[in-house]
């Protein structure tokens, strides 16, 4: 157990992510065998957990979220900065390729940038980042589109009509369908010049517990993309695998081990 942390918390947010995963079965003999915990110890928990209302326990003795969780995700869907286990990460990545990189995320049902960090390279690009718009051209806007559920991906089409921004961009439903499945199955985005002409751009996601919590990109000029382009790819795709669950310990974690750069 690393220094500084309570056991029982630990187990607790243990069984609480469990039941929000929804992949084990929902009474104490099922949570505990899916913690690893005595049955005794998971129930106790199980209980502490109701009684705070994160969790709630119905007729049948399966458990689900309480309403209270209610009050942390609000929270966490006003919240305007990164905590610092995403923005080290984020840092490393700029370092390492010498673009400027982003890390971005949904936020009260529209995709927001969290922060970004200026790449080393003498000529770089800069990409706005305000509001954020036309996620139907860009390569984080697609990478989380094609990520998340059928319905908040149809609202926000619907509320962000896709418009032609240069010769490059895809507009029609059907063909952004095709792209967010391949986008599912490479498990990255690319936009070559369908936000800005002379720009191309990459992002993968990061997962945690199986959900998409946020993506990292990198913005670089036309002809260094083309150049590098294998390599860069495998540079942002390493960084968003490189988180670990345990998000306290990401920090200090060895960076992640990319591939040489290649020469120029």
């Amino acid at each position: 157990m690393a220094s500084g942390r309570i056991q029982s918390v630990s187990r607790a947010a243990r069984l609480l992510m469990l039941v929000a995963g929804g992949r084990t079965e929902p009474t104490a003999k099922g949570l505990s065998r899916g913690a690893g915990l005595p049955v005794p110890t998971a129930h106790h928990l199980l209980s502490t957990l109701v009684d705070e209302g994160l969790l709630a326990k119905d007729s049948k003795a399966r458990y689900q979220l309480g309403v209270k969780v209610a009050v942390l995700a609000d929270a966490l869907q006003r919240a305007v900065t990164a905590p610092e286990y995403l923005l080290e990460p984020l840092r490393q990545l700029a370092v390492t390729t010498g673009e400027t990189a982003y890390l971005a995320t949904w936020r009260q049902g529209d995709i927001r940038v969290q922060a970004s960090v200026e790449g080393t390279h003498p000529v770089r690009v800069s990409l706005p980042v305000g509001p954020y718009t036309d996620a139907h051209a860009r390569a984080t806007g697609k990478l989380l589109l094609a990520m998340a559920s059928q319905e908040l991906r149809t609202a926000y089409l619907t509320s962000h009509p896709p418009r032609p921004l240069t010769p490059r961009t895809t507009v029609d439903l059907a063909r952004l369908d095709e792209e967010f499945e391949s986008i599912r199955s490479n498990g990255y985005a690319l936009d070559e010049e369908q936000f800005q002409p002379g720009v191309c751009c990459v992002a993968a996601p990061v997962v945690e517990e199986g959900i998409v919590v946020a993506a990292y990109s990198i913005s670089v000029p036309t002809q260094r993309f083309n150049e590098k382009r294998l390599w860069l790819v495998d540079a942002v795709v390493t960084i968003a695998k490189s988180l670990k669950p345990h998000a306290q310990e990401v920090s200090r974690a060895e960076p992640a081990a990319l591939a040489p750069m290649p020469a120029s």
